[in-house]
């Protein structure tokens, strides 16, 4: 065939001749096509009892090409901007011994996978026989829960399928004996399937994706095992380390947030209100309350199915309750609405009351979780517990006093100056020092600028003050003027007229508008501002 090729000229004849005889060498096992050394890239059994197959990859022979990159790309079919598996580098040293590594990466096929245990609707499955993760592209609708949840970045949505999917270790490959398709490109050998006892990945977790700057080990148990020879320097970042960007904002989950928490407030503040309220005026603008707070939770329940790639399949939201904070989230505002729909309609029991507000605060809690559980450390700590329940109060109070400030503008009856007598000035200190305490609160990360190294912190707080600077300023001018400013002048304002009335609801509509504005703000700076947890290098494709 060689010779065939070798010639100047090869009409179609002499390229047919060249192909049957390289078919008829190739069946009669004339070729050595280097199968041999590819087998022994894999192992020789199926994992037994305990067992489960893993990536090994061999630092020392990996260049850097990229050629598993391309492989994987090419076998799977992904779309031009998707990768599975990403080759990023890590460096340091001093500038006299500079030191940089490439490190190969994909799925780690975890002992105890972030992305199954988080997913609603049960579309990660952990094979038994072979530990492979896989993603069941069909159960999948979208939510990208999993993207979040997984520290390595590894899950990846596709926008024209309206799924995520996912590195399946090439296992219709496995099946028939040959390596995936990035062990197969590697030229230099440096990554390999191995057998790795599952017990050992547990009990020796930091044995696992041992390489500088990865995440913690002891979270989803990764089983990729990484070798080399080399003494890293104690400096070994990840290239990226110091490269800040901002994360997607996702406007649905900002407003589902937001409206849910603003609804569970008013259905509380209601039953605050029954408490200081005189029966009469209670009768009198307990619809109004119950029917803005009810409109505001079924709202927020619709607007969280425009984040789904697949809004057909919300159905299957609760699938994963066992083990998913999102599932239960769904569960919980699902109950909540139920139970509001209800109560608006004609139960309105005491015990009703309590048992929505119990219900949506319930749902506001799993909605904490939701984002605790994914372990990014902006999110996972007791501001974002604190930050979600001074929402749910803040816009409860000041939804309430708005409504009832209006309404009696409107109808004349009560005065407004009852109704401030009656609960009016406690709710706007309430506001005024909540509101204080939340933007003090928010106000502290900016305390890491100062701080020498990149930790996660420092650069949420870069993000806030240099990328997003107009978002921060605007968070902080509404937080300010919403909820410290007009509540005071709405605590000061003599009530002794039509006109001071009329002034005052307007100053309670902006109050509302304001705070309404800086609480999306803040939320919005939640999801952008936030650092995601990814293996080193990773965004370096």
């Amino acid at each position: 065939m060689k010779e065939i090729m070798d010639k100047p000229n090869i009409d179609r004849a002499d390229f047919t001749a060249a192909v049957e005889q390289f078919t008829y060498l190739h069946e009669t096992h004339q070729i050595d096509l280097g199968q041999k050394i590819y087998r022994e890239l894999i192992p020789q059994k199926t994992p037994g009892p305990g067992q489960q197959y893993a990536f090994e990859v061999d630092l020392d022979k990996c260049t850097g090409c990229k050629a598993c990159v391309s492989a994987c790309h090419n076998e799977n079919g992904l779309e031009e901007d998707e990768t599975w598996r990403s080759v990023g580098f890590i460096q340091g040293g001093t500038s006299a011994n500079p030191v940089i590594q490439h490190i190969t990466t994909a799925c780690h096929h975890c002992a105890e996978p972030a992305c199954m245990t988080g997913c609603p609707t049960k579309a990660y499955t952990k094979d038994e026989t072979t530990g492979i993760v896989k993603h069941l592209d069909d159960q999948c609708f979208g939510c990208q829960y999993c993207i979040l949840k997984c520290p390595y970045d590894v899950p990846k949505y596709n926008k024209k399928k309206g799924i995520v999917h996912k590195c399946d270790m090439c296992i219709g490959r496995l099946t028939a004996g040959q390596p995936p398709a990035c062990v197969r490109a590697c030229p230099n050998g440096a990554i390999r399937i191995v057998l790795v006892e599952t017990n050992e990945v547990r009990k020796n977790p930091e044995g696992f994706v041992n390489v500088p700057d990865a995440p913690a080990s002891d979270y989803t148990y990764p089983t990729t095992k990484y070798l080399t020879q080399k003494q890293f320097p104690r400096n070994m970042v990840s290239a990226d380390y110091l490269t800040v960007s901002p994360e997607h904002s996702h406007p649905p989950l900002v407003v589902m947030l937001i409206l849910t928490q603003l609804s569970v407030g008013t259905f509380g503040a209601q039953i605050l209100l029954k408490k200081l309220m005189s029966v009469e005026l209670n009768h009198l603008l307990f619809p109004l309350h119950a029917w803005i707070a009810l409109l505001a939770g079924l709202l927020a329940l619709a607007a969280s199915v425009f984040h789904l790639g697949r809004p057909l399949y919300a159905f299957r939201a609760v699938l994963g309750l066992k083990t998913s904070w999102l599932s239960r989230e769904i569960l919980a505002f699902s109950v909540f609405a139920s139970l509001a729909v209800i109560y608006v309609l004609g139960l309105r029991s005491e015990i009703m009351s309590y048992a929505v507000f119990l219900t949506g605060l319930i749902g506001v809690l799993c909605s904490v979780m939701v984002y605790r559980d994914t372990r990014r450390p902006f999110w996972d700590n007791h501001g974002t517990t604190f930050k979600f329940l001074i929402t749910t109060a803040l816009l409860g109070f000041a939804m309430s006093l708005m409504i009832s400030i209006i309404y009696t503008n409107i109808i004349h009856s009560p005065e407004v100056s009852f109704l401030m007598d009656s609960f009016g000035r406690l709710f706007v200190i309430l506001i005024a020092g909540l509101s204080t305490v939340k933007m003090l609160w928010e106000a502290m990360i900016f305390y890491f600028l100062k701080k020498d190294d990149g930790n996660f912190f420092k650069k949420t707080a870069i993000l806030m003050a240099r990328p997003l600077k107009k978002y921060t300023v605007a968070r902080f001018a509404a937080g300010i003027c919403g909820g410290v400013i007009l509540p005071l002048m709405i605590f000061n304002v003599e009530i002794n007229g039509p006109r001071a009335s009329l002034f005052l609801a307007g100053f309670s509509f902006v109050m509302f508008v304001s705070l309404l504005v800086g609480e999306m703000l803040e939320r919005y700076l939640f999801f952008r501002a936030v650092v995601s947890l990814k293996m080193p290098g990773g965004q370096l494709n």
